[in-house]
């Protein structure tokens, strides 16, 4: 194998995504069709010490890939805790342009 075979494409998304419930849409087939890599926001129902820390990892591995250039886009926009990734983001000086609308 030669060369780096990823996309450098990184979708960051509700864990609705990884795991829909049952009877929901798959929208990760046609992410990973388009050469998208996931990062996994927590489930709903942590407790909110636990989900914040996990948001806070998740906000350095973002800062890593933005560094390192890769493409970022946020999925599910208007998700709970992909606006508490925003926020965190924001409290460093970091943004992700980028959104994909996953939503039916």
């Amino acid at each position: 194998m030669r060369g780096d075979l990823r996309s450098r494409r990184v979708a960051v998304v509700p864990d609705a995504v990884l795991n829909p419930p049952a009877g929901g849409a798959d929208h990760l087939t046609p992410l990973a069709e388009a050469g998208w890599g996931l990062v996994v926001l927590p489930p709903a129902g942590l407790p909110a010490g636990t989900e914040q820390a996990m948001v806070a990892a998740i906000a350095d591995q973002v800062v890593t890939f933005l560094d390192d250039d890769y493409e970022v886009a946020l999925g599910w926009p208007g998700d709970e805790r992909t606006g508490r990734l925003i926020e965190t983001l924001s409290a460093i000086g970091r943004r992700v342009e980028r959104r994909i609308d996953l939503l039916d």
